[in-house]
């Protein structure tokens, strides 16, 4: 696939800002109100990481944290885990989710 300028875009101005802050310390609302103007980037960003096969590592990690779902607190059954991880590489995974479904 290769990904516009426009594809990008799209994505990062339908971001969920009320997701909490990813590992890379980016808040999904600066991702989508700086939108347009970091889409170009992106998109060469993205293209040359599928044309190249290469992911940062630090794409490959994810914060895991405990949330509490009900009962007694001391009882670690009652936590589920949710894992944070970067906001960039969950914006690339959509790109590509986008195509797929396109393609398909």
């Amino acid at each position: 696939p290769h990904f516009s300028v426009d594809d990008v875009a799209s994505v990062l101005l339908h971001l969920d800002v009320s997701k909490a802050c990813t590992p890379d310390d980016i808040a999904p609302i600066v991702l989508k109100e700086c939108g347009l103007a970091l889409a170009p980037s992106l998109a060469v960003l993205f293209n040359t990481m599928l044309y190249t096969g290469s992911v940062p590592e630090n794409w490959k990690l994810a914060n895991v944290i405990p949330v509490f779902k009900k009962g007694d607190k001391q009882d670690v059954a009652n936590y589920r885990p949710i894992s944070l991880l970067c906001i960039v590489s969950k914006v690339m995974e959509r790109c590509i989710f986008n195509y797929l479904c396109n393609y398909l």
